[in-house]
């Protein structure tokens, strides 16, 4: 019988967990626009059609190099609200992981 409502707290504690978890984030690749440290934004031409300049917010993002005009970037992110919230930002140029140059 305890085995029973332990196996019941577990498999609802799990499912509140993953529940907890939310969306996964959506990802975007392109050219950076621009990028400011001081107001921490960077905007993305999007490579894919309609090539749409998105701007972010790094306000929570793990950044490898610091991102430079011209560089191609992929990032990840989240909408909250009208805000697109940068998750993660790769440097294409200088390698996917700010410093892994090649394999």
């Amino acid at each position: 019988m305890k085995a029973k409502i332990s196996a019941c707290i577990l498999a609802t504690l799990i499912l509140v967990g993953l529940s907890a978890c939310g969306e996964p984030p959506q990802v975007i690749q392109g050219t950076v626009v621009s990028f400011s440290a001081d107001t921490k934004t960077l905007v993305v031409k999007d490579e894919l059609p309609p090539n749409a300049e998105v701007s972010f917010s790094l306000e929570k993002a793990d950044i490898g190099y610091a991102p430079e005009v011209g560089n191609k970037v992929r990032l990840s992110y989240r909408a909250e609200g009208e805000t697109m919230m940068a998750v993660r930002v790769m440097d294409l140029s200088h390698g996917a992981e700010g410093g892994a140059k090649g394999h």
